[in-house]
């Protein structure tokens, strides 16, 4: 069960998706034994389904500073500046860097076309045709094949080696044999994606079941401002198949069922490139005042429209959304409107870490939508993510390579011990749900925690709601003692990896509603009815949660103010 063999990095890199890469490429100039796992295949990782764009300067009247204040505003003023600061100013090298690369973007002869993305006083959403994430993917990837970095897909991490508040590396599962498998590291990097799969309503992946987090907070690291979720404002109804933000910036509009451009209402001078946070309540708020379409099978929608621009727009900077439409709706956007409804898009909250990317645990860092700086603060502009995962990914790997080097002996006896324990551990897990009296399924469980999460934790949130949310949740956490795995082989057995997946989910989920119910103010994508406005005087600050022998311990971080001055956001 317990493979013997020997894995050791000086910088381990968990999650192969744009910051893991990033992570990996920056390690390698500083570290020979950088090493990259990932449960998936690299070209699987959820970062290859970024469509929408990146954001960077790029000349015209656009400047950093404009750059730093729509982020800033974006944010409902919870992103931390000085991290804001890094993020817009890296931005243009990392462009150049990509270009280097191979990376081909949009451009009319030799310049850069920007889109206008929602929140951006000028437009610096660069596109690399329809499929930004997956172009710049294959040209890190190229250069990762290309270098001396160690990679090893299908292995699923466990938990991580951790005593006395030092990681040692981890603890991960071979997905084609089952047998556990220690790698031991001087640091460890976590970039392990987003975690939105505990929603129904969701355009993440299966794969996007934070693991990163979840083992990261049971090691004692702390989680930052985990209440914000971003729902993006067009998904297609039924499916969630994302409509990306170029839809509206290529002028697309939001109609209700009076055939109204509602968005005048809620964010007059914007209309559709109002931020996602804005758009996605106004959408919810037109429901509620009857003035939605009603689908037969999946309920109340809007309709994005297309159907006013010229056909050659379409053809030319809209095909991949004119094809979504055919494939998955039968719907020909030139002629008909898509039928849309918000859908849970990405996570603010994740790992809290410094500017240098460090966790609260010695030789452990984060980067990418795992992480939590804060750029995005209480809602993420779109275009801001992908260059996050870039930036920070490279100055997470350089940070975890200086202090690597630090460390003239790793200590083998600890991390032995570390897997022992870690083995007997698993046994325990694994004797448990093969032999259980009980026979409940991990689709039960999963399917309720899915519809609490919706149901309760959305767009908007009162207390009753969430209170009754961590009661069901809590109920849930204890029938996880009642899962039985009917596949008693365990070679190759998903079921087992689902298990790991849905006990990090439902963990994830009581910390979502847990600061959710603290956070007693509505900002940025959190929402509460009882608590409607914005309350700078007492909730201008961050919440983290850590784990304890008896629960949750909640405390608060200040937001960084070095530079803007708050206002109210106007759109």
């Amino acid at each position: 069960m317990l493979d013997s063999n020997i894995h050791f990095s000086d910088v381990l890199v968990i999650g192969s998706g744009l910051a893991g890469q990033s992570s990996a490429l920056a390690a390698s100039k500083y570290s020979n034994h950088v090493t990259i796992l990932s449960k998936v295949s690299v070209m699987r990782s959820h970062s290859v389904a970024a469509g929408g764009g990146i954001n960077s300067v790029s000349g015209y009247e656009d400047s950093i500073d404009d750059h730093f204040v729509d982020t800033v505003q974006g944010s409902d003023y919870l992103a931390d500046q000085n991290a804001v600061k890094i993020l817009v100013k890296n931005a243009p090298f990392e462009i150049s860097f990509l270009e280097e690369l191979g990376v081909k973007f949009d451009k009319i002869g030799d310049k850069i076309l920007p889109n206008k993305f929602g929140g951006a006083k000028f437009a610096r959403t660069l596109n690399s045709s329809f499929k930004t994430g997956l172009s710049i993917m294959d040209s890190l990837f190229d250069s990762i094949k290309n270098s001396n970095i160690s990679l090893f897909e299908g292995f699923h991490v466990i938990d991580l080696l951790v005593q006395n508040n030092t990681c040692f590396g981890i603890m991960a599962l071979n997905m084609k044999n089952s047998q556990l498998t220690p790698f031991f590291s001087k640091t460890t990097i976590l970039a392990t994606g987003p975690y939105g799969y505990l929603f129904n309503n969701t355009t993440n992946s299966v794969i996007c079941t934070g693991d990163g987090l979840a083992i990261a907070y049971r090691a004692g690291a702390s989680l930052k401002d985990m209440e914000f979720v971003q729902f993006h404002p067009t998904s297609l109804i039924g499916s969630n198949i994302l409509i990306t933000e170029r839809a509206r910036a290529k002028g697309a509009y939001l109609l209700n069922n009076k055939g109204e451009r509602f968005l005048k209402k809620y964010a007059p001078k914007s209309m559709e490139l109002a931020p996602r946070d804005i758009i996605s309540r106004a959408i919810i708020k037109e429901i509620e005042l009857g003035l939605a379409f009603e689908d037969a099978e999946y309920g109340s929608y809007m309709e994005l429209s297309f159907t006013h621009l010229p056909e050659d727009i379409i053809l030319q900077s809209l095909k991949d959304i004119r094809d979504i439409g055919l494939h998955f709706t039968k719907t020909d956007i030139i002629t008909e409107p898509l039928k849309v409804i918000p859908a849970q898009h990405y996570m603010m909250g994740g790992i809290d870490v410094d500017l240098n990317c460090n966790t609260d645990v010695n030789g452990l860092y984060a980067a990418g939508e795992c992480a939590c700086l804060s750029v995005h603060g209480a809602n993420r502009l779109g275009g801001n993510s992908l260059m996050e995962c870039l930036v920070f990914g490279r100055i997470s790997g350089k940070s975890a390579s200086i202090y690597s080097q630090s460390i003239s002996n790793f200590d083998y006896d600890i991390a032995n011990q570390l897997v022992l324990k870690q083995e007997s551990k698993f046994k325990k897990t694994i004797n448990s749900i093969l032999n259980s009296s009980e026979n409940l399924n991990i689709s039960h469980i999963l399917k309720e925690m899915k519809i609490i999460m919706t149901s309760h934790a959305s767009i908007s949130r009162n207390k009753k709601s969430l209170q009754h949310a961590k009661e069901q949740l809590s109920k849930l956490q204890i029938l996880m003692n009642d899962i039985r795995i009917n596949n008693s082989d365990t070679y190759s057995n998903i079921e087992l990896c689902s298990y790991f997946e849905l006990h990090n989910m439902l963990d994830l989920s009581e910390i979502i509603i847990e600061s959710s119910l603290e956070r007693k103010e509505s900002r940025g994508s959190h929402f509460r009815l009882d608590y409607p406005i914005r309350n700078d005087k007492e909730w201008l600050n961050h919440i983290l949660i850590k784990k304890t022998d008896s629960g949750f311990n909640l405390s608060t971080k200040s937001v960084d103010l070095s530079d803007l001055s708050l206002k109210t956001r106007n759109y």
